[in-house]
């Protein structure tokens, strides 16, 4: 990724770090900005007590009892990427946890992506951290696992001729750690595909699910002593941050109708799920008892504590007064919704519609009038229909889908029409 003097005042970078994929180190880079006074921090807080971590001294007071599964959800771009990956940083500690922050998007093939593949990345990533941590452990799990993905010998010729990864099973029927991290190094190449090695690895699991999993609780074992003896941390702690552009069906198949197979995993999880899977979820009958969600942030008026907040996220991206005129960026935040995703959208449409010149007002209300036009669009009856209803369910098929595109956004106790839709859908009861 390209470095940029923070803020921008060259147009064309202010166009690329405005783009909401744009994705920037951003507490390397200072660009992060914190919320909590504006947002609550009691979403945080459940997390912590769900983890037994003191709320004083951030200290873990004691292993928990049963190995917890927290699911975490909340609008695309309202910053749970952002607000995980600063509770791995937190929480990664040797007096707390030793944690593993496995991305989805960043480590998986999206499109090719099968529910399968999860308790595959899961081994990967751990094996990585702890050979990153330098922490040696036994190999028995590891090797047990090695063995019904590896031993095929197509598989083992595929390798090596064709991802140029040559692995040997020792004695005991498995890798070396070595191997293992030669393996995850090709991975999402193999996984991205069809080929013997996807198909061999897929098809052992989805037969020997349970014996799966209970073969990966055994090397937790191993690993989880390892890690306590080293002061590496008292416990494990996997964060998955989940990807909004996972298709649905992997949601419902790992989190409602498997549910009963990641509750079986021997270790503390915080799993991400877009907004509309979190409510079906919340459903599923074996229900998940921990689920926090990450609540919108309330605007104010330009001078309120939440729209300051709102307003520093660009200006330490860009160059506010090359870029706008006075009032362009509050008129941005004011149609943001308090969705931090959107204000970028906003800002990079309003930075493309004047062609990098100092925008207007004018030309920024005409930027977010087409930006609300196109959201419009995407609505059809059904959507209209249940926007005029006086009650919305958020377990209703179309309400979850208006969640996800951000058509709703959903505040502390409320659902809202997104301002980018009040010029074009009126709604006399909206706000409920």
């Amino acid at each position: 990724m390209a470095q940029y003097s923070y803020p921008v005042t060259n147009p064309f970078q202010a166009r690329t770090v405005t783009e909401p994929d744009f994705d920037p180190d951003l507490f390397m880079d200072n660009l992060y900005v914190d919320f909590d006074k504006v947002r609550g921090e009691d979403f945080i807080n459940d997390i912590y007590f769900t983890l037994n971590i003191d709320q004083d001294t951030r200290q873990l007071v004691d292993v928990t009892d049963e190995y917890v599964k927290i699911i975490f959800s909340g609008h695309r771009g309202c910053g749970k990427t952002t607000e995980l990956k600063r509770l791995h940083n937190d929480l990664n500690h040797p007096d707390r946890y030793f944690s593993v922050f496995l991305s989805i998007e960043e480590e998986m093939e999206i499109g090719s992506f099968q529910p399968e593949d999860f308790f595959v990345w899961f081994i990967l990533k751990l094996i990585e951290s702890v050979q990153q941590a330098g922490i040696p452990v036994g190999m028995s799990g590891l090797n047990d696992l090695a063995k019904l993905f590896f031993s095929d010998k197509t598989v083992e010729k595929e390798l090596k001729e064709n991802f140029q990864t040559e692995v040997s099973l020792e004695t005991g029927g498995g890798f070396s750690l070595l191997d293992w991290i030669k393996f995850k190094m090709v991975a999402k190449g193999i996984f991205a595909g069809s080929n013997q090695t996807s198909t061999k690895i897929r098809e052992e699991i989805k037969r020997n699910t349970l014996d799966i999993i209970t073969k990966i609780n055994f090397a937790l074992v191993d690993i989880r002593e390892a890690l306590k003896q080293n002061g590496k941390g008292r416990d494990i702690l996997f964060i998955v941050d989940g990807s909004e552009k996972l298709k649905f069906e992997m949601y419902d198949y790992l989190f409602v109708q498997n549910s009963n197979l990641l509750k079986s995993l021997s270790v503390n999880l915080i799993a991400a799920v877009p907004i509309h899977a979190y409510y079906l979820i919340d459903r599923s009958p074996v229900n998940f008892t921990n689920q926090v969600i990450m609540p919108m942030i309330k605007l104010g008026d330009p001078d309120s504590q939440a729209n300051r907040c709102f307003k520093e996220v660009i200006s330490r991206r860009i160059d506010v007064d090359t870029f706008f005129d006075d009032g362009v960026l509050d008129e941005c935040v004011r149609c943001s919704g308090g969705c931090m995703r959107q204000l970028l959208i906003i800002v990079n449409g309003v930075i493309k519609k004047s062609l990098g010149k100092k925008a207007s007002l004018e030309t920024a209300q005409l930027a977010i009038r087409e930006l609300g036009r196109k959201m419009y669009e995407l609505l059809d009856s059904q959507h209209l229909e249940a926007l005029q209803k006086p009650t919305r369910q958020l377990g209703d098929e179309k309400v979850r889908e208006m969640l996800f595109q951000l058509i709703l956004l959903k505040y502390n106790g409320h659902t809202k029409l997104n301002p980018l839709l009040t010029p074009f859908v009126t709604i006399p009861h909206d706000g409920q």
